[in-house]
């Protein structure tokens, strides 16, 4: 049974991207009479019908708790655990406000998404080369300070599952250079759509948003503390909710 649905939905999914390919060419137009302010709620308006329908599809709900402790300062770097593929459309489809993601560079050769990716925006980061990430973190530093929140994942890959890998040092980087209000988050259930086996399954998704973290707090320049604290805080959360 779990074949047929994944087939219906994988093809329903190849007919609604191409759908998003032509509302791509209708809305970017628009880039060139609105202004900066918004262009983006335009933006956030198609990607959260995106992320949505893309979780709805599959029979899957998302649940969001702790959205009140969003700051209303535009200058915030998110910062969570990542389980799979859902993530990033459970993400961008109910949070409710405007976010980009500090994606893998794989994700630029993605056709269709990658267009509207850019438009986000988001940024994609070399993960091999060391310099190229740094010139990354840099340009995502600007578009933070610019008033685009980003997300980024410091696991670096998907778990696949309800555990939790390291966080690498080097992600903490992006918001001390931008001086951006860290907001701490937890998803759950998210792999179980697509990364057990490949198939469609309905799933719970939680998504829990956690106390920030502000440049003026006494952690936040330690980047060993400061990982220390969001690996642990996230974890406890992540096996709690």
């Amino acid at each position: 049974m779990n074949t047929i649905k994944s087939f219906l939905w994988k093809t329903f999914f190849l007919l609604f991207m191409l759908i998003c390919l032509v509302a791509y060419f209708f809305i970017v137009p628009f880039k060139l009479i609105l202004s900066k302010k918004k262009y983006r709620r335009l933006i956030h308006a198609g990607v959260s019908f995106w992320g949505r329908v893309t979780v709805r599809s599959t029979g899957s709900r998302v649940i969001i708790e702790g959205a009140e402790l969003i700051p209303a300062s535009e200058s915030i770097c998110y910062i969570g655990n990542h389980q799979g593929l859902f993530d990033i459309p459970s993400f961008l489809g109910f949070i409710g406000k405007p976010v980009g993601f500090v994606a893998k560079q794989e994700l630029f050769k993605v056709p269709i998404l990658s267009l509207w990716m850019k438009e986000i925006p988001c940024v994609f980061i070399d993960r091999k080369n060391a310099r190229k990430a740094m010139e990354t973190f840099k340009a995502s530093a600007g578009i933070i300070r610019g008033g685009h929140p980003l997300v980024i994942f410091p696991e670096g890959t998907r778990s696949k599952s309800d555990t939790m890998g390291i966080f690498h040092l080097g992600s903490l980087k992006l918001p001390q250079m931008a001086d951006a209000t860290i907001v701490p988050f937890v998803i759950k259930g998210s792999w179980r759509i697509l990364d057990i086996d490949k198939k469609i399954h309905k799933s719970l998704i939680r998504i829990k948003i956690l106390p920030p973290i502000l440049p003026t707090d006494p952690i936040y320049r330690d980047k060993h503390k400061l990982s220390e604290f969001l690996h642990s805080t996230i974890k406890s959360n992540l096996e709690t909710i």
